[in-house]
């Protein structure tokens, strides 16, 4: 009896925990990174170009994989309106993350500080891999989840 009062208490903390994520409206969190090549940027940085799309990612994400050829498509379409800005959360070392946007072609920006990426992705409530977070030129979250927004109705 004591273990199922466990998994009851589990159950309802980690239920607690995902719908408290950010909400649509909400600044989104600062950050700092550098990327593969130690270049940092902060989103405050990313954000005087305009609109910032982070797509919190692993390597063994199947479905992160499956998006980015459309990740690539909008980088293009858009890259005078929009940063797209990767953030690996899975804990994957730098020469590994490297592979994966070499052997990918991923054409985006890449953060890649394996433990301040973690960080990243608790200041912003991610529990799963894609999550998408659609950050205005102003600092507020347009776009929340975990599929790929439509980005003409922000990107006009």
């Amino acid at each position: 009896m004591k273990y199922g009062i466990i998994v009851i208490l589990c159950l309802t903390f980690f239920q607690v925990q995902a719908t408290v994520g950010y909400k649509v409206g909400n600044t989104a969190p600062e950050f700092k990174l550098k990327t593969l090549a130690g270049t940092e940027h902060s989103l405050s940085s990313l954000r005087k170009k305009g609109h910032v799309l982070l797509v919190f990612w692993a390597v063994e994400c199947v479905y992160c994989y499956a998006h980015i050829k459309e990740f690539n498509r909008a980088h293009e379409e858009f890259k005078d309106k929009l940063t797209i800005t990767a953030i690996n959360i899975g804990g994957e070392y730098p020469v590994e993350v490297a592979e994966y946007v070499k052997d990918n072609k991923l054409k985006y920006l890449v953060l890649s500080e394996r433990l301040n990426n973690l960080d990243v992705g608790e200041s912003y409530h991610v529990l799963g891999t894609p999550t998408l977070v659609l950050v205005s030129p102003q600092g507020k979250v347009l776009f929340y989840g975990h599929r790929v927004p439509d980005l003409t109705q922000w990107l006009k």
